[in-house]
């Protein structure tokens, strides 16, 4: 897998920071948001990003929502959400995004991110 940018929107400021600490220890390059508004913002901006893990259950905009933003700003960006929330799971797999379980695994996450860096 290539060094790769990766957004990441968590509004629980302890999880960004442990996601955003395994993505460095991967090999990745990380920005990190609190909410789906900061991360719309920065991919309105010029500044590039490869793929984007985002929590669904978040306060104001849900990653769900915030993923169908996404794709409108950047076409074709991999947007995957994650959650421990089991109705959450369900409802990012209906909208056709990539998703996670939390608690992460580290190589659960280096399998999902090959597989969207891939296409």
């Amino acid at each position: 897998m290539y060094k790769a940018r990766i957004l990441v929107v968590e509004d629980d400021p302890a999880s960004r920071f442990l996601l955003a600490m395994l993505l460095a220890d991967i090999g990745h390059d990380v920005v990190s948001t609190a909410n789906g508004n900061e991360a719309l913002r920065y991919l309105y901006s010029e500044d590039a990003c490869d793929a984007v893990l985002s929590d669904i259950v978040m306060p104001a905009m849900s990653g769900i929502e915030f993923s169908r933003l996404a794709r409108d700003v950047r076409p074709g960006l991999p947007v995957i959400l994650m959650s421990g929330n089991v109705g959450a799971m369900a409802l990012a797999m209906e909208s056709g995004t990539l998703a996670l379980v939390k608690p992460v695994s580290r190589a659960r996450l280096v399998s999902v991110l090959t597989d969207a860096l891939a296409n």
